[in-house]
């Protein structure tokens, strides 16, 4: 028993020692609850034991044991369901688009992005045997450790690259630490130990980029006794990612996009920092989202409209129309076609003569068109860095974006009515005027699956006023961005508050008591107030460029340059077999997305989100065993890539060049 002891130990504190140079945050965790231990700060609720050949844990409240049963045969049966299958115990790191060819002439500017995507999709599915498996596991997920028995077994079996483990119960981890050898594993290793979702959701967004060509299928082994919360989000994690939301195509556009405002002299606004101190700090903000709770009070809000400066975004336009409430500030920052609809309908060029339109640059002209051209303010994104020095911190969606910006505008109070970014408890997703509005059936959403569907779920979060509330994989992205990014805007001197009665945000006050609110508040002059907006906005405008940002646009040119030749090469190369293929798309991925700066940022972020999407197609299709005539493929894939990436750089040319010249 001495022996078993000391190996126990001896392992524990190789663990540790492992831990405390790889992974410092794990090891604080478990030196921190070891501390608690020591000084009677924490009661211990488990318990090792070892009894008949084997560990395992006993429940020191219930005297329940964790296994019950032989945990080296447990261990087993884990090990024995992990297979090389590419339809179980997986997910899917994107969805597929089938019958692209039939369909693709109905889709809409968001699927568009992708479309130099879409035939390599076809290519894989046409190709891609039934009851395909893999020739090699490359990631693997373990979702719950327990004494982590199976984990050195289910390694000696797939020798995967990477790994990603999960334990939720802290205390039943350190004790994994005296019967699994992590320190052996040869592959990278990432832990995610009793997190929440924020925290876990980061760690995953960077187990994902960690060799992301490799993202296909996630095959994953599941401890029962642990949570199945963790399933949900990896799933929203999957759902959200951006290449697949915001495709490369659409980045492109939204890249070269700004050229025309500023060719045609539009004044761009520094939204790069909190704007200082002006006379409009001391008068309260109410931004309005399209959430169904800014409705479901726009009686208030019309008897108190003249008590706030009013940021509202567009989609809401219509419903403040029929209450004949006039915005001081409107919105907006889709760049799709589809969301002229909010414009629709009601007469625009009076109803917003005197409001002022802050647009993201990849706004369409024909939004900016339903406003006088000098009440127009646009902010660059995604640090396209034409104007020196400007640029913007932004949301996640407009809603979200109208948030941190009225933060950044520096008003003392703000107030927020309709950023609910949830589903009301009648399934309620938009405002009723909303292009998106739906009703969700509660009663109908699906329990947690091991197979994910892209077309999101619904989930728990923390609620503003209530403990929780329903949202889904895209709201929930708004939820996490304004959780990060408010405490980092918003200064010492301000509050906001929110009315809405969807998520809870990270650096907010929930308030439902609008009648008290109302007794608070005053009363101002809209022409006076769009006067001082006017006078702050222009402070940190701009409408033309310099000869030194002309000449650092013209460097952009070089980089094409570069660009083209590094394809070309590749183009002319001859590969022997799939393997020398795959390492040679590696290093083609490293020629271009090299470490960025301003002049080469915009590029490489298009072709990064492009790899996203097609290389894990490609290195899977190649990853599959049953797969014949491998030369063939790769001729055929090698085409599609290439002429997709000369085609982006081509285009990304001929807009820099037709702006210069």
């Amino acid at each position: 028993m001495n022996d078993i002891e000391n190996k126990a130990l001896e392992r524990y504190t190789k663990n540790s020692e492992f831990l405390a140079q790889n992974h410092p945050d794990v090891f604080n965790k478990i030196k921190i609850l070891e501390d608690g231990i020591n000084h009677g700060l924490y009661q211990e609720k488990y318990a090792l034991e070892y009894q008949n050949k084997y560990f395992d844990v006993v429940d020191l409240k219930s005297g329940q044991f964790l296994y019950n049963t032989n945990s080296i045969q447990v261990s087993d049966q884990l090990t024995s369901l992990v297979n090389f299958d590419k339809n179980s115990y997986l997910f899917e790191g994107f969805g597929l688009y089938y019958n692209y060819e039939q369909g693709k002439d109905s889709f809409l500017d968001t699927a568009k992005g992708a479309e130099g995507i879409y035939p390599l999709m076809t290519y894989y599915i046409d190709n891609l045997p039934k009851n395909a498996t893999m020739n090699e596991i490359e990631k693997f997920i373990f979702i719950g450790v327990g004494l982590g028995l199976h984990i050195l077994q289910v390694d000696k079996k797939i020798h995967a690259e990477e790994y990603f483990i999960i334990e939720d119960d802290l205390e039943l981890f350190r004790l994994s630490l005296f019967t699994t050898p992590y320190y052996k594993i040869k592959g990278k290793l990432s832990f995610s130990i009793q997190e929440k979702e924020e925290q876990f959701t980061r760690k995953f967004q960077l187990f994902l980029q960690l060799s992301f060509f490799r993202n296909k299928f996630l095959k994953y082994s599941y401890f029962p006794a642990h949570s199945k919360e963790k399933f949900d989000f990896i799933k929203h994690s999957l759902a959200s990612q951006a290449f697949s939301v915001f495709p490369y195509k659409t980045r492109l556009m939204k890249y070269l996009r700004p050229l025309e405002y500023i060719k045609n002299n539009y004044k761009f606004i520094n939204l790069s920092k909190q704007f200082k101190k002006s006379s409009l700090s001391e008068k309260p903000c109410i931004v309005l989202g399209a959430g169904p709770s800014f409705e479901k009070h726009i009686d208030w809000l019309k008897e108190n409209q003249d008590s706030f400066i009013i940021i509202a975004v567009s989609a809401v336009l219509k419903k403040l129309h029929e209450y004949n409430i006039k915005p001081d500030i409107v919105t907006h920052l889709d760049g799709f076609a589809i969301s002229a609809k909010h414009f629709e309908g009601f007469e625009t060029k009076n109803f917003l003569n005197n409001s002022i339109l802050l647009a993201g640059s990849f706004v369409q002209q024909n939004i900016i068109d339903h406003f006088v051209k000098t009440n127009v303010y646009i902010y660059e994104e995604n640090q396209t860095n034409y104007h020196k020095g400007f640029d913007s911190i932004n949301g996640s969606c407009v809603g979200s974006t109208s948030v941190v910006h009225s933060a950044l505008l520096n008003f003392d109070k703000i107030y927020l009515l309709g950023v609910d970014l949830a589903i009301t408890k009648d399934g309620q997703t938009h405002v009723s005027s909303h292009i998106h509005s739906k009703t969700v059936d509660l009663n109908k959403i699906k329990e947690s699956q091991t197979n994910i569907s892209l077309a999101g779920s619904f989930f728990n979060v923390p609620g503003n006023l209530e403990k929780t509330v329903y949202t889904n994989p895209t709201f929930y992205g708004s939820i996490l961005n304004l959780n990060n990014i408010i405490p980092h805007v918003k200064n010492e001197t301000q509050t906001i508050y929110n009315l809405s009665e969807g998520a809870y945000f990270s650096g907010t006050e929930p308030f439902k008591n609008f009648e008290q609110l109302s007794d608070s508040l005053g009363s101002y002059d809209k022409k006076e107030i769009h006067a001082e907006i006017m006078d702050l906005f222009q402070s940190y405008s701009n409408d033309n460029l310099s000869s030194d940002e002309l000449k650092e646009i013209a460097k952009k040119l070089e980089f094409v340059t570069s660009v083209k030749h590094i394809i070309t090469t590749f183009q002319e190369k001859k590969f022997l077999h799939a393997n020398h293929y795959l390492h040679a798309l590696i290093s083609l991925m490293l020629d271009i997305l090299q470490p960025p700066t301003i002049t080469t940022a915009n590029l490489i972020d298009i072709y990064d989100q492009f790899f996203s999407y097609s290389m894990p197609l490609i290195f899977d299709l190649f990853n599959t065993k049953e797969l014949k005539e491998q030369n063939k493929h790769i001729e055929n894939i090698n085409k599609l890539i290439i002429d997709e990436m000369m085609e982006v750089v081509t285009i990304y040319e001929e807009k820099i060049t037709e702006f210069l010249n």
